[in-house]
């Protein structure tokens, strides 16, 4: 399927570069045979006594360091964290990249060092340290790595440390945020609770893979990132139990759609699941574990809007976002959302 099929113009001025504030006072699409614009809190009239909300617990890294390499300064962003032990090696994007020599040793703030690598097509970064040190490090002298369309036009606020993280991140160990549950204040999460809706947590470590967009003519050579995650046995066993009771199970974000469509059984039936991830949803793909979807309003030619396609066809997600365009609805991480069911 040619790439171009999911390609689309967006307004400079409707890139979203602030949160809505307070965070629930955004917006959302309600996309079934219509189109209906709420507000994100009538999420609260939408979910029925009984339904479940999955969310990603998963805490972004402050993962943008900068250092000095050969006498000149270097910028380095955590991608993926590939091993813990003996020694810390994290997959990294470097800036200059013509900096990123093999073995060559790049020295950070606070006297700390680590030595990049390259290995298939990727650059490494090696920590000979503790990762209890290693993370006393990460927050003290590294900062939020902010989406390139936010990055380009503003710099990182202290602000960003709140506003960048869901109320209810945990696990530490993602570089950027799932999105779609930034929406969710502690007060609306209370209400949906005492709804009778059932929160289930599943972790997924977003990397910087989120980010890039499909370069290959056809989305069918396009090599997709692995991520880690995780979905407990207690996890399951209420989508399960949900779904079989006639009740609606949602998912919060494409990062918790790709996970429960990794563990999911050819019924739908979600397992429990430790492990990586690189899967594709793409147009053609039976989703079958999730009843809805909860998610932002993505960039074109990207994997994530071609999991919308999946969702709900390529001209119904086009039409989708032009109507998003034409009612200035704000765009991307820190913009408005959309609830799509199957």
């Amino acid at each position: 399927m040619l790439t171009k099929k999911f390609d689309f113009e967006i307004p400079d001025s409707l890139i979203a570069l602030e949160p809505a504030n307070p965070r629930d006072s955004s917006k959302l699409i309600e996309v079934s045979n219509v189109f209906n614009i709420k507000n994100f809190t009538n999420i609260l009239d939408i979910l029925k006594k009984n339904d479940c909300l999955v969310l990603n617990d998963t805490k972004v890294l402050p993962a943008s360091l900068k250092g000095e390499c050969e006498k000149k300064e270097i910028r380095v962003t955590l991608n993926k964290l590939i091993k813990t032990s003996p020694k810390i090696i994290w997959s990294v994007f470097v800036k200059p990249l013509k900096k990123a020599k093999d073995n060559v040793t790049i020295e950070f703030e606070g006297g700390f060092l680590g030595k990049l690598k390259r290995s298939n097509n990727q650059v490494l970064l090696e920590f000979n340290y503790t990762y209890d040190r290693f993370m006393i490090f990460i927050h003290r002298y590294g900062v939020l790595a902010l989406p390139p369309y936010i990055s380009k036009k503003r710099k990182f606020q202290k602000i960003d440390y709140q506003n960048y993280q869901t109320v209810f991140a945990k696990k530490e160990g993602a570089v950027a945020a799932p999105t779609a549950s930034l929406h969710f204040t502690e007060n609306l999460l209370k209400k949906i609770v005492d709804k009778g809706v059932k929160l289930v947590m599943i972790t997924l470590h977003v990397n910087g893979g989120t980010f890039t967009p499909i370069r290959k003519h056809n989305i069918e050579e396009h090599e997709m990132h692995f991520e880690f995650g995780e979905i407990t046995k207690n996890a399951a066993k209420i989508i399960n139990e949900t779904r079989l009771m006639g009740n609606k199970c949602i998912a919060v974000g494409t990062t918790v759609l790709r996970l429960l469509e990794t563990s999911k059984k050819r019924n739908g039936q979600i397992t429990e699941y430790c492990g990586e991830t690189n899967i594709f949803i793409k147009p053609g793909w039976k989703i079958n574990s999730i009843d809805g979807l909860i998610t932002n309003f993505h960039t074109p030619k990207s994997t994530l809007f071609v999991l919308i396609c999946a969702m709900i066809g390529i001209n119904k997600a086009k039409r989708l976002y032009k109507f998003a365009v034409k009612n200035k609805i704000r765009f991307f991480s820190y913009g408005d959302a959309c609830l799509l069911w199957k």
